[in-house]
């Protein structure tokens, strides 16, 4: 059986090929990393002092993987850590880290992030920290860390010490250069001058080059591609503002089990949400939106749907929900919602999974309403057929009872949102439909949280700069 690879053994031998690189002053082999993989224990002291890494369990299971299929992995680091040193890590010496290897870079901000959800004066604020909640891999997805060798000492200390002054001077001046501005408008909510003043150090200490947060995604080719997510200041806000959707299909396909809503973004062709479950095989849970785009082997993040609702209500998209519920009254009598959520709560069908008496009555009605979602793209007929396929089939653990219940909620839940951002529904204006795509791709892409309204865009989370390569 292969050597199943964690996210730990994958950063950690991102860091291995950092500091490796680092040691031999050029380019490295993936032969040559094979070798540092397979001989942890004897590492020269060159590399091992600026690699930080859980050496007692990579020792045990780089050697096993090595021998498993490790290649694609091994060259991946390989180019990304040869590629990254040339541009960005030539100017002397640095330690290489596993992100929680240095706690406080994300902890700090978790800190704050804590300390805004239960102080902010600004109601909308508080409600958008306990529902959204801004991970600390929203904030910053930084996988591995460089900081220079030389400032470690000190950049540690920024780190675990930081202050922010009362009111950020720059957050502050950025209200005042926008007070007065009806078109183009940023704001900056004073309630995040905190976060702001942290994000600042953070690129602050990039743009020097004494610490560098950086975002992995397997490399493909030796040309890896890199980019810096910069948020200077306001930049992240007017990247958000400046960004232009169009919505060009929405897939309500019979063939699957999820909806596909595809978008051009700024020119650029191939975007598009992929809106499915993502739970184990025996769970039945709320899918997920993953944003992705059409050539890349990566996904680019995940939304979940109390962020979706809060996004659609914040963008004036409350009114396609209300419509949404209306149909479901209309069709079922008692059912209820979600607390966590306006979409069709997935503990209905866990329900029917456990009691398929219930799913008997039910099953004709989602149906129709699948029908309603899909604008007849997707026929009651064809689901009823479906259903009673999986109802007769038993396979492993699970009964045909639960996969027909598991394949209505992917069915109900994921046309929900296909129907929000549909072209062929009126509910809400095309121009919303756009802003709530625009909110979720800056979400999802860990760019912060950012609701757009007409030309004005409001900044309620905030994401600091990090490069993002490979991928």
């Amino acid at each position: 059986m292969a050597f199943q690879a964690q996210t730990s053994h994958k950063e950690s031998l991102q860091t291995l090929a950092m500091a490796v690189r680092q040691d031999m002053g050029r380019d490295i082999q993936p032969v040559e990393l094979a070798d540092m993989m397979q001989n942890l224990n004897t590492l020269p002291s060159s590399i091992k002092r600026f690699c930080d890494i859980d050496y007692s369990k990579m020792t045990r299971d780089f050697n096993v993987w090595v021998n498993s299929d490790a290649l694609d992995w091994i060259e991946s680091s390989c180019w990304i850590a040869n590629s990254t040193y040339e541009k960005y890590c030539e100017a002397g010496n640095y330690n290489f880290y596993r992100q929680d290897f240095v706690p406080d870079f994300k902890g700090t901000y978790k800190k704050i992030k804590d300390r805004v959800k239960q102080n902010a004066k600004a109601s909308v604020l508080k409600k958008m920290y306990k529902v959204v909640g801004m991970s600390e891999d929203k904030w910053n997805p930084a996988d591995i860390i460089a900081i220079k060798t030389s400032e470690v000492s000190r950049t540690m200390s920024l780190l675990k010490n930081f202050k922010a002054s009362k009111v950020s001077k720059e957050s502050a001046a950025t209200e005042k250069q926008n007070k007065n501005v009806k078109d183009d408008m940023i704001h900056v909510m004073q309630d995040l001058d905190e976060m702001y003043e942290y994000n600042q150090l953070v690129d602050n200490l990039f743009k020097q080059g004494k610490l560098l947060g950086i975002s992995l995604k397997k490399a493909t080719s030796s040309s890896v591609k890199m980019k810096v997510i910069d948020h200077k200041a306001d930049k992240g806000l007017k990247d958000s503002l400046n960004m232009n959707v169009e919505i060009t299909d929405v897939k309500f396909l019979p063939t699957n089990q999820k909806c596909i809503v595809e978008f051009n973004m700024s020119g650029e062709k191939g975007h598009y949400f992929d809106i499915r479950g993502f739970e184990t095989t025996t769970k039945i849970a709320d899918v997920q939106v993953q944003l992705s785009k059409t050539g890349s082997s990566a996904a680019h993040g995940k939304i979940t749907l109390p962020v979706v609702t809060l996004i659609l209500k914040l963008s004036k998209g409350r009114v396609a929900l209300s419509k949404l519920n209306s149909k479901k009254r209309s069709i079922f009598k008692g059912l209820s919602s979600s607390s966590i959520h306006g979409f069709t709560d997935a503990k209905i069908f866990n329900q029917y999974s456990k009691d398929p008496s219930k799913l008997a009555v039910h099953k004709q009605g989602w149906a129709n309403y699948i029908q309603f979602l899909s604008n007849n793209k997707h026929t009651a007929t064809t689901v009823m057929n479906e259903v009673s396929k999986l109802i007769d089939k038993k396979k492993g653990r699970t009964t045909g009872v639960f996969d027909a219940a598991k394949y209505l909620k992917h069915k109900v839940q994921s046309y929900e949102v296909g129907y929000i951002l549909d072209k062929e529904q009126k509910q809400i204006r095309e121009d919303i439909k756009e802003n709530i795509i625009k909110s979720m791709v800056s979400y999802s892409g860990s760019k912060g949280m950012t609701i757009f309204n007409d030309s004005k865009a409001v900044g309620y989370m905030i994401s600091s700069t990090y490069l993002k390569v490979g991928g």
